[in-house]
């Protein structure tokens, strides 16, 4: 996320809080805000690092990379394909929508 973005976000994020805390403060069952104001000043950006693990494998001769983000888990990289698996599902949803094809020409 650029640097930008993340200022927007958090813009996002504290007018959202700021607006719950006027409501919070005013009390009772309904509001009438007409506007808030906040005044923003002297903002500086912190930069932090994050555990990110790289990592790559050999499979059959190819080598495969993968970047795993040690904060959300999230994985994202390259892996190996199995054509015959592929080959198997697709082959298999074929059966399925012909089996539902049939059966659904038959209440017809």
């Amino acid at each position: 996320m650029e640097l930008p973005e993340g200022y927007e976000e958090a813009r996002t994020r504290m007018d959202a809080v700021i607006a719950r805390d006027v409501r919070f403060d005013i009390g009772g069952d309904a509001q009438r805000i007409h506007g808030i104001d906040t005044d923003v000043r002297d903002v500086t950006f912190k930069h932090i690092l994050l555990p990110v693990w790289l990592a790559a494998y050999k499979y059959r001769g190819e080598t495969y990379r993968f970047v795993v983000n040690g904060r959300t888990g999230r994985v994202q990289g390259e892996r190996p394909w199995s054509a015959w698996k592929i080959a198997f599902a697709v082959l298999a949803l074929l059966i399925v929508v012909g089996v539902a094809g049939y059966f659904y020409a038959q209440t017809q």
